[in-house]
């Protein structure tokens, strides 16, 4: 019995020491793994960086042209001429024969108003009239033939001309309920339709759109250079371009109420313009025939200075400040600080770091 009990505690112990001796072996790799982790050499595999492309940049050169100082001035545009629709006679309309968008031509009858008594009154004149001129006629035949006398004559003819005029006012009338358009263009507005009421205030609208104008006005220095006949360049937003116009009209007195004078831009003909749309007029206020000029683009504006990018050997950047002086919107003139033949970049120029080679997709030498 003791010899088992021996036996037994034999085993125990031996097992004890293997299960100490596993657990001091663990804690000795996980010490050796972490001493080695912290020294960076435990499954660490450098890191290769790829090198960096090369920035897309638009280049060009610094050169000497003419620039001009551009001063815009806005408006809209609309018809050279748009004429209301006022009947001058009223009552209730009977027939209306256009519609707002339809071409019509000088004369085109519109619409049309219950003519009532003043349609009798026509019929009535008309043919007092066709009597007294059948009558007139033939006194004037026998006055010829000296079958009546003067005085007969005379009578006859003053019936004639009475009743003509009578014709002529009752043909006014009449017509005056009948609506035509007063110019060649567009129905711009119709506010009638048959049963409606009409006369005495605007029905409609007829304007000629062949033709687009923009009144707008600019102020006492800017007015100093307005010539007329004078070619701009009018920007429409929506369109975003340019379009050919011409200056048509100035007027040296100012606006009531306004130190502002009226200027007048007709368009040349074009089927994308239509009246209405947003326009801003690029008047030349200044001219320089010889400046050193870069993109306006080109041009970085950083804590109240300006500075280009400029391209040098081997295409390497270097920031350079420069003056700017006159800005057209396109291109800007550089007072000093850049050489003629200098390249300049207009396009990434923010993206480049100096120094830094650059891969130049355009050069607009």
């Amino acid at each position: 019995m003791e010899m088992e009990n021996g036996k037994r505690n034999k085993r125990d112990a031996i097992r004890s020491f293997w299960k100490n001796h596993r657990i001091v072996s663990i804690l000795g790799i996980l010490f050796a793994l972490l001493v080695l982790y912290r020294a960076g050499k435990f499954f660490l595999v450098p890191e290769v960086k790829e090198a960096e492309p090369a920035v897309n940049v638009l280049v060009t050169e610094a050169r000497y042209e003419p620039i001009d100082l551009i001063s815009p001035v806005t408006g809209r545009l609309k018809p050279v001429e748009e004429v209301a629709l006022v009947p001058l006679g009223s009552g209730q309309v009977t027939a209306v024969y256009v519609k707002v968008g339809d071409r019509v031509s000088k004369g085109d009858v519109l619409f049309e108003i219950d003519k009532g008594q003043v349609g009798a009154t026509y019929s009535q004149a008309k043919e007092a009239y066709n009597a007294v001129a059948s009558t007139f006629a033939r006194m004037e035949l026998l006055y010829r033939e000296g079958a009546v006398s003067l005085q007969d004559y005379e009578a006859a003819k003053a019936q004639y001309a009475a009743a003509r005029e009578s014709l002529n006012m009752a043909s006014d009338a009449y017509a005056n309920f009948t609506v035509t358009s007063p110019i060649d263009g567009y129905v711009t507005a119709l506010n009638v339709t048959v049963g409606s009421i009409a006369g005495g205030a605007a029905a409609g609208s007829v304007a000629d759109v062949d033709e687009l104008i923009i009144e707008t006005t600019v102020s006492e220095v800017l007015a100093q250079s307005v010539e007329v006949g004078e070619a701009v360049q009018v920007y429409i937003d929506s369109l975003g371009k340019e379009f050919p116009g011409t200056i048509t009209a100035f007027s040296p007195i100012p606006s009531m109420g306004m130190l502002t004078y009226p200027v007048t831009v007709t368009m040349a003909p074009d089927e994308a313009l239509f009246a209405g749309m947003f326009a801003e007029v690029r008047l030349v206020s200044e001219e320089i025939q010889e400046a050193l000029c870069v993109p306006s683009e080109s041009v970085i504006i950083r804590d109240g200075r300006a500075e280009v990018v400029v391209l040098g050997p081997e295409d390497v950047p270097e920031l350079r400040e420069v003056v700017a002086g006159v800005d057209n919107g396109t291109i800007v003139q550089i007072v000093s600080g850049l050489e003629e033949g200098e390249r300049v970049i207009y396009s990434g120029q923010h993206f480049v770091v100096p120094g830094v080679q650059v891969h130049v997709v355009e050069d607009a030498e």
